[in-house]
């Protein structure tokens, strides 16, 4: 007799969501196609040859007992690396309130493990990153939801979403280059959103895997304003998203708590890459590496910019993002652009829809660009390709609802 799975699972499994929520495989099964969902270095900013050279040195210099059980809130010099990278933006943290993390998301997991009881509410973004979505809904929490404007969070809906019973546990945001409208929150903004968080007591958790991807200048992360602010980062966007290697930077109240929550999820972050990373960026390389990878990505940005200008209908409208990975494009009358992707597919062109930026999945009239992966001609076709089908979305009237 086969055992019936269905039986034995957690309530909470019920809510597990797909990775993207949306099975995009079937929509790029053409070479031929352009992906414009992509949110990751492209290959020309993977530093392989540095990253072989420091992984060959690490093994090199081993010493047996790195190969053991130890280290569960990080090797101590890269803690001191990342103190220093932020103390230049503004953030002042101890090395030793800093836990070294599989990646961001791992991060968020642990401050929502630590945080959440089932129903607890969280405001969130919206739209927002649905990597947070997935980890609240594990905890089975409720959501608070705030809009983001051109500057962010929008401090009125904010203050509504605080003045209530109970109150939320605290605030997930990515006030940097937010993923998915690539915004950024102004310095007055960010200023008014900490003020209401004290107001009401209620935490603010900054996830910043875009903040040192910027163009002009560097924003600087909320948690330089603030030292109660939950500060979450990674070295995905900056090196390489297979490392794993993000982190978390707590108050000291927190931090015991975080780090027995990490060991009982997996003991430690991979020692040898650990020290592999301190390795690369050794000597100011990384500032170096990042210089390279800002002009990569703005060619890139103003590449789409420029094809959106001469390529999309009357009524459509797009963000201007400052750094990071995202244009968030949205369409006149109501168009649902989940229902417009299998035509976009047959022309050649897949987005990430914007309903996979709200919670309910809501039809949505917007849609994310990612311009890190693609060389700025693919990129040009791309955004041409949907200019061609969203003019003819907007003659024929298709709306997203009712």
């Amino acid at each position: 007799m086969s055992t019936d799975w269905g039986t034995h699972l957690a309530h909470r499994a019920a809510r597990i969501q797909p990775s993207l929520r949306l099975d995009l495989d079937p929509l790029l099964t053409d070479p031929g196609t352009i992906y414009l969902g992509g949110g990751t270095p492209p290959v020309e900013c993977l530093p392989i040859d540095r990253l072989a050279e420091a992984a060959r040195q690490v093994w090199a210099e081993l010493d047996p007992a790195t190969l053991y059980y130890d280290e569960t809130p990080g090797h101590r010099p890269l803690r001191e690396l990342i103190a220093a990278r932020m103390r230049r933006r503004g953030a002042e943290v101890d090395p030793d309130n800093i836990l070294i993390t599989a990646g961001a998301q791992q991060g968020i997991d642990l401050v929502a493990r630590l945080l959440l009881n089932p129903g607890d509410r969280v405001v969130i973004e919206e739209p927002g990153y649905f990597g947070g979505f997935q980890v609240f809904d594990h905890y089975e929490a409720q959501y608070l939801t705030v809009p983001v404007d051109d500057e962010g969070i929008v401090p009125e809906a904010l203050a509504r979403a605080l003045d209530t019973s109970p109150r939320p546990k605290f605030i997930y945001t990515v006030a940097t280059f937010q993923n998915p409208t690539g915004v950024t929150g102004s310095p007055a903004r960010r200023r008014e959103i900490l003020a209401l968080a004290r107001e009401f007591g209620v935490p603010v958790v900054e996830d910043d895997p875009y903040g040192e991807l910027w163009f002009e200048r560097d924003p600087g992360p909320l948690r330089a304003l603030d030292p109660d602010v939950i500060y979450i980062g990674t070295f995905s966007k900056t090196l390489a998203p297979a490392l794993r290697m993000g982190w978390v930077a707590a108050p000291q109240e927190l931090m015991r708590l975080l780090i027995d929550a990490k060991e009982a999820v997996d003991i430690q972050s991979d020692r040898m890459m650990q020290r592999t990373v301190v390795q690369v960026c050794a000597d100011g390389w990384l500032d170096a590496h990042l210089d390279q990878a800002r002009a990569v990505y703005r060619a890139r940005w103003e590449a789409v910019r420029a094809a959106l200008e001469r390529a999309m209908p009357p009524g459509v409208r797009w963000t201007e993002p400052e750094g990071g990975y995202f244009f968030w494009v949205t369409l006149p009358d109501g168009i649902d652009t989940s229902a417009l992707l299998p035509e976009c597919a047959a022309a050649g062109v897949v987005y990430l829809p914007g309903s996979l930026f709200y919670p309910d999945m809501r039809p949505s009239a917007s849609l994310r660009i990612g311009f890190s992966t693609l060389p700025p001609e693919d990129l040009t076709l791309g955004i041409e390709r949907l200019g061609q089908v969203f003019h003819g979305a907007l003659a024929g009237g298709r709306r997203a609802g009712p």
